[in-house]
């Protein structure tokens, strides 16, 4: 799959970092055309590429969605004639309509320039307001016809035109969801903080649910799980499910399950999963549309850890294939490990390192052994390996210790201050000429 570097499709495969192929998902009862379906247009075609670049086993059938769907719902013939590369690269002899990509190409171009001299038009007569709409209507055509950076330009242009905070606030959202569509996430959370920046407390509802979906998004596209949990709490299910966002197709209910659910597992503890996920009632709105992060919470609350296990592989089989969460997949399944493992040793005074890696889903002792170093080591778990017996044993710090070693950091501490004062009287002396009495 030799095509050009400069090739659109590099737009939709999210994270810079190395790919990666990945089986088809093994979640229960997976369909792929009714899981892409949850999306609609650019959405759609997006994680179908995505699925495609990652899912060998898939990618005819998500190139073909993707083929399909630019044909009927988009004005992009560039990313339709290399996907069309594509399917035939894999050997799918699929017929490409070559008057639709040459007129659709035509009379997207000729409306460009149009809608450009309009707004020239409009804006040298002063009038600002159809100026506004104009540039507005050409951003939304250069988006539909794949040209996310002009488009994006486009509503920046629409600054000069605004007439009040509220337009230059939704200039900022609508070029955040542009940047979202293409999985750039520093450019979503620096235009979406700029559209809560100039409206200050004056943002309308529909526009605040728009930016919370927006930077829940953008939290967990940089894998931070903390701040996705904390925009989590913000989502109204009523409110959020009218918003353009989840109108448009952009995000579908589904995702912010997923989202929730392993976040929550990565950045919450055991108390705060029962308290701000399982028993949520606004996030249990978004779990219907995904029992299977349902099962997977309670699995983990009830301590039924080989289960959790279980369900969080086959669950990440399918979050692999997801344009936001796929990157993070890999530092995913082993933070939500690490803390299985924590818990597990929590309530034994010892383990053994056998029946655990068995019940925990480990390969071997051994890797089992190298996590719980690791473990050991920052501190998590207060426990050593005794290789001899094959039993993690918890350890238990003597009172006495305990209190020599706050004496030795105490007088550590006061030996610092003491240097430190004596210098600066030292230095005083020097800098005053005048010796210490």
């Amino acid at each position: 799959m030799n095509l050009a570097e400069s090739s659109q499709l590099e737009n939709f495969q999210g994270a810079s970092s190395k790919k990666v192929v990945y089986p088809a998902p093994t979640l229960e009862q997976f369909d792929l055309k009714q899981y892409l379906d949850e999306y609609s247009s650019n959405a759609k075609i997006k994680r179908a590429i995505y699925m495609a670049e990652h899912c060998t086993s898939l990618a005819v059938e998500c190139y073909k969605i993707a083929f399909a769907e630019l044909r009927s719902k988009t004005l992009d013939t560039k990313l339709y004639e290399e996907v069309w590369k594509r399917l035939r690269q894999l050997g799918v002899d699929v017929e490409k309509d070559t008057e639709w990509a040459e007129q659709t190409r035509n009379e997207s171009s000729r409306k460009c320039s149009d809608l450009r001299s309009e707004v020239a038009k409009f804006a040298q007569s002063g009038q600002k307001t159809d100026a506004l709409k104009t540039q507005q209507e050409l951003a939304r055509l250069l988006v539909q016809m794949g040209r996310g950076d002009e488009a994006i330009r486009a509503w920046q242009d629409t600054r000069e035109y605004c007439i009040n905070i509220h337009d230059q606030a939704q200039l900022s959202v609508e070029a955040a969801k542009i940047n979202q569509s293409v999985c750039r996430w520093m450019q979503v959370s620096s235009f979406t903080q700029r559209a809560v920046q100039t409206l200050a407390k004056s943002v309308s509802e529909k526009m605040q649910s728009n930016i919370d979906v927006l930077q829940l998004q953008a939290s967990v596209g940089d894998g931070r799980w903390t701040a996705a949990v904390g925009s989590l709490r913000t989502l109204k299910y009523d409110n959020v499910s009218s918003c353009d966002m989840f109108t448009s197709g952009a995000v579908a209910p589904q995702d912010v399950a997923l989202y929730g659910a392993l976040a929550g597992l990565a950045a919450l503890k055991r108390d705060s999963i029962k308290t701000d996920l399982i028993n949520n009632v606004e996030f249990g709105k978004y779990l219907d549309h995904m029992p299977e992060c349902a099962r997977l919470l309670r699995c983990f609350y009830a301590s039924r850890y080989s289960e959790c296990l279980e369900r969080l592989d086959k669950l990440l089989s399918l979050v692999a294939l997801d344009p936001v969460l796929g990157p993070h997949v890999g530092q995913l399944r082993t933070t939500i490990r690490e803390n299985i493992v924590v818990l597990y040793t929590q309530p034994f005074v010892s383990s053994n390192l056998a029946s655990m890696a068995q019940a925990l889903r480990f390969d071997s002792t051994a890797d089992l052994e190298e996590l719980l170093v690791k473990l050991i080591e920052r501190r998590l778990i207060s426990a050593r390996i005794d290789g001899t017996s094959g039993y993690l044993v918890k350890y238990t710090a003597n009172p006495r210790d305990t209190a020599l070693e706050t004496i030795d950091r105490m007088y550590r501490s006061l030996s610092l201050q003491s240097d430190a004062m004596l210098a600066r009287i030292q230095f005083l002396e020097e800098e005053t000429g005048k010796p210490r009495k």
